[in-house]
């Protein structure tokens, strides 16, 4: 049995093993805020497997009054709906909105998720109209039904062919995390299945390492570019098509992103630092589109460091670490600046933000963090080293220091 088999197929439980539930989050607000729409990915029961994304105040509102146990119905029945039409299924939620959700199937056609999108309207309403619906189908007090009534009004309204189109994304997309699933369970069972093996013939140490470097390849090799470059470019199109700039530009950057983090994982597991610090702004700049002012960047690296090879997205988990922990929760704009440097035989690389800074001991027990120091350790031995530095209300520096690796030692 491999270690999924150890969860009912389709639990919070069984997805949070199955997946990185960060990544579907990733790819499930991606989606929405590009369609302007709300989403969500729940199990079969409603209960969400990610977070909540870009969901409008009225909906804020009415799962906040229950505890949200009426919309995990309403989404659990219009999963039902969807599983029971085998496709996307557009349908009015128990509040009166346009929703769609469509199945998530592995092999055998096993339902293990919902993936639901919407929180739209098909025309504008009337006040006399909505305090109709709200009479018949809400069951709030009459505060709370005008604080809904009003929020309802301000809901987006779309057409019935972009709904139509929307419709088709959100299959791709359903698509795509089935893709994810079945490959990483797949990988599973043959990681483990080499474990065995792989026991009766290396000593301990010998182990680790090549399971290390089996897992590395794993999480690499989860994404499907194919997928991805195609809807990109259609949501591309479509921005163009509807004038949304911004929207254009910003999936024109991500695409970027991607093409150097899927193309640069097919050459081995070294890059030139350039390459590194040119993925670095790309994934920066996708940020400052969400942060605006709130944050800026500098990267400062000396010339001679450019052409070392380092790990391949050795920095990205401690920008993003940056991003996340110290920015983000900063009531003031901040700066995250990289640097570079050679010392000696030495390559210097330092993060640092002046956001609000932490416990240094809880920073080096997250994931990324935890699997930077594995890395280092994997490639270096006792010759590379990190060192983290944190105060709160000021901000925190990550340095990060290896031995050279020129073109002809990688």
């Amino acid at each position: 049995m491999d270690g999924a088999g150890m969860y009912r197929e389709g639990t919070l439980e069984w997805w949070k093993h199955v997946v990185d539930v960060d990544v579907l989050e990733g790819i499930v607000e991606n989606f929405a805020v590009s369609n302007n729409y709300a989403a969500i990915l729940t199990t079969p029961e409603g209960i969400p497997v990610t977070k909540p994304c870009n969901f409008s105040n009225f909906c804020k509102i009415v799962r906040s009054i229950d505890g949200g146990e009426v919309c995990r119905k309403s989404d659990a029945e219009g999963g039902r709906k969807a599983i029971t039409s085998g496709g996307v299924k557009i349908y009015r939620c128990h509040a009166g909105l346009i929703d769609m959700a469509v199945p998530i199937m592995l092999s055998e056609d096993k339902t293990v998720g919902i993936l639901l999108m919407g929180q739209v309207k098909l025309r504008e309403y009337t006040r006399k109209e909505v305090q109709e619906l709200a009479d018949q189908f809400w069951h709030f007090d009459q505060r709370e039904k005008e604080r809904l009534i009003d929020n309802f009004l301000k809901i987006p309204v779309v057409d019935e062919e972009q709904l139509r189109r929307s419709a088709m994304l959100l299959k791709l997309v359903a698509s795509h995390i089935v893709t994810i699933c079945e490959k990483h369970l797949s990988e599973r069972r043959f990681l483990e299945k080499g474990i065995a093996i792989m026991k009766r013939k290396v000593n301990k140490e010998a182990l680790e390492r090549n399971l290390k470097q089996a897992q590395v390849r794993s999480l690499q090799n989860k994404l499907n570019p194919h997928f991805i470059f195609n809807t990109l470019n259609v949501i591309s199109r479509l921005a163009m098509f509807e004038g949304a700039k911004q929207t254009q530009e910003l999936t024109i950057k991500f695409a970027e992103y991607l093409r150097y983090v899927l193309g640069k994982q097919k050459r081995g597991n070294f890059v030139r630092l350039k390459d590194e610090l040119d993925c670095i702004r790309c994934f920066l700049d996708i940020y400052r589109s969400r942060f605006g002012e709130r944050l800026s960047y500098e990267i400062d690296a000396e010339p001679e460091s450019l052409g070392v090879f380092v790990p391949f997205m050795l920095l990205q988990p401690v920008v993003e670490n940056a991003v996340v922990h110290g920015v983000e929760p900063s009531v003031r704009p901040a700066c995250v600046t990289v640097k570079s440097c050679i010392k000696g035989d030495y390559l210097c690389l330092t993060v640092k933000d002046d956001g609000v800074g932490c416990d240094t001991e809880t920073l080096k027990k997250g994931i990324g963090l935890s699997n930077l120091e594995e890395k280092v350790r994997l490639y270096f031995r006792e010759r590379g080293c990190i060192d983290f530095k944190s105060t709160p209300g000021e901000g925190t520096e990550v340095q990060i220091v290896i031995p050279l690796v020129r073109e002809e030692e990688r």
